[in-house]
């Protein structure tokens, strides 16, 4: 008799895990998203990153992000993305407030920036990640100088249509 349960239980039980779902970076960034972040640069207390975002397909197919950029204590900034894919979960192009390529690798929930800024000291690594509710990014920025962190940004991107 146990054996019979213990075989009814082992054919009543998913086979095999679904795959983990992916993100989808254009999917996600296309129409308008909003970020809600903090910044905090060494030796200046933290305060607020805003970055209100509008995304899509220019007519050579490539993706293109517009951000308005608000950070406290500065003026009112835009920047440009302009990103195509490489490969499987690889894009790469450029963005506005970069000196040569941005790097885009996207794995599982999980996408990985790098670029360098236009004056060529500052390395950016960003990582954001798809939260359970599908129109959510944890953002998390590393900004080094030198082989030193120099500032970090933390906070939600959120994907409003």
């Amino acid at each position: 008799m146990k054996l019979a349960a213990a075989a009814l239980l082992l054919a009543a039980a998913p086979s095999a895990a679904p795959d983990p779902p992916r993100l989808d970076m254009t999917t996600f960034f296309a129409g308008k998203s909003h970020a809600d972040n903090v910044i905090k640069i060494a030796f200046h207390g933290p305060h607020k990153l805003i970055v209100d975002s509008v995304g899509g397909r220019n007519k050579e197919g490539e993706f293109v992000l517009v951000d308005t950029v608000r950070e406290e204590g500065k003026p009112v900034r835009t920047r440009t993305w302009v990103m195509h894919p490489v490969g499987d979960g690889r894009f790469t192009g450029f963005l506005s407030d970069a000196t040569g390529p941005v790097d885009v690798v996207v794995a599982g929930e999980t996408a990985t920036i790098r670029y360098t800024m236009k004056d060529g000291n500052l390395k950016i690594i960003q990582r954001v990640e798809a939260q359970g509710d599908g129109k959510t990014l944890a953002n998390h920025v590393v900004a080094k100088k030198f082989g030193l962190t120099f500032a970090h940004v933390d906070g939600t991107i959120r994907k409003l249509d």
